[in-house]
């Protein structure tokens, strides 16, 4: 148990400096995701939103108990 410990321990510092070095290393032409040309504009969605649910909001900002 406790040389199970000990490794534990010796290896933790490893971890944050592997990641730092792969971060390091790694190409910096990162595959980036296409941007949408056509897509969803969420402004139009809310604009044409029809027959939805409302909220009921109760304001109990200003109750007093005596």
């Amino acid at each position: 148990m406790g040389d199970l410990r000990c490794a534990r321990s010796a290896c933790l510092p490893l971890l944050p400096a592997t990641g730092l070095g792969v971060w390091a290393t790694s190409s910096t032409n990162a595959r980036i995701a296409p941007s949408i040309g056509q897509g969803t504009e969420p402004f139009q969605l809310m604009l044409t939103a029809k027959q939805l649910p409302t909220a009921e909001f109760a304001d109990y900002t200003f109750v007093f108990v005596h």
